[in-house]
């Protein structure tokens, strides 16, 4: 139990956003809503930055990858990237963690400074984080220059603790995290939310100091008490759900994806049984990006094309 004096700190929480504050990877979510608004010439050209991802490190990686395309970005005309800002923003807050937008709601309400911490470019981070209560945002740069860098692992401690040194006083620090990535910044914490795998968690555990910090998991994969079925139709969540409603909307959707546990989902049509399948009360973790483009190009092919519905 904290003491009087700990507990009459200010608090600081340092927020991650993807796989924390949202289960999807904000990034991609940019990337589509950048893709579904844009023209054909402007799909040729964001095509042509994404795809020398596929030379590896001879391309700058995942970091070189995201600076051709906000390159891309920036040159766009404006009101065309605030409608690109705005679908992101709507999308993301489909797969909002509820654990984790519950515990922030609770350390705001009880007079906590809440910072999104994240390595997504500030262009969308940054109104995201207003979204959701925050009071600032510590986000990579979306203006590309000479000194442009993701906001990782040492980058992002040392701009949290620049953050922390502009302000008054030693707050009790709260970080909540899915990743290894944020080990740097999980030394710095008094208490930690990990929102992870039962291996993830332990990985991370394992990393740290026994008697501190004081570690809370979130399983975003594992079967809940009460729960439902979840769905993941037209690239987005649907649930919890009883069985009626299953069968409701399936007889609707036939291009559908039904939450199996361990992170699975398995595709699931009209008439077809649930199981195997895994109830829970929050949204779990999303399909990963490449199994949701087979979806979708499955999806576009299939029904959009070929007018194959049911």
């Amino acid at each position: 139990m904290a003491s009087a004096t700990e507990s009459s700190k200010s608090v600081v929480v340092f927020c991650d956003l993807d796989g924390t504050l949202v289960l999807d990877n904000s990034f991609h979510i940019f990337l589509a809503s950048a893709w579904a608004h844009a023209g054909a010439r402007q799909r040729i050209a964001l095509a042509v930055r994404l795809g020398t991802r596929v030379l590896g490190q001879l391309s700058g990686g995942h970091a070189g990858m995201k600076r051709r395309a906000l390159q891309w970005f920036a040159a766009q005309p404006e009101a065309w990237c605030n409608a690109v800002v705005a679908a992101t923003l709507v999308r993301l807050q489909t797969t909002v963690s509820t654990p984790i937008h519950a515990a922030l709601r609770g350390y705001a309400d009880g007079g906590a400074a809440i910072v999104l911490a994240t390595a997504a470019p500030d262009v969308y981070a940054r109104a995201f984080a207003k979204k959701m209560g925050a009071v600032d945002c510590i986000a990579t740069r979306s203006t590309v220059d000479a000194g442009w860098c993701e906001l990782l692992a040492e980058r992002k401690v040392e701009a949290c603790q620049a953050w922390l040194a502009g302000h008054d006083g030693t707050p009790r620090i709260v970080v909540m995290t899915d990743h290894m990535d944020d080990l740097p910044l999980v030394r710095l914490a008094d208490e930690v939310f990990i929102q992870a795998s039962p291996a993830g968690f332990a990985a991370i555990r394992g990393k740290l100091d026994p008697t501190r910090p004081i570690l809370q998991h979130i399983d975003p994969l594992a079967a809940e008490a009460d729960g439902g079925y979840w769905l993941w139709i037209d690239d987005r969540p649907s649930g919890p759900l009883d069985a009626w409603e299953v069968k409701t909307i399936l007889s609707k959707h036939r291009y559908a994806q039904i939450y199996c546990g361990a992170g699975g989902w398995r595709p699931i049509g009209p008439g077809q049984a649930l199981q195997p399948a895994v109830l829970r009360r929050n949204c779990p973790r999303p399909p990963g990006s490449r199994r949701r483009l087979t979806i979708h190009l499955h999806r576009r092919i299939k029904r959009d094309w070929f007018g194959v519905f049911h």
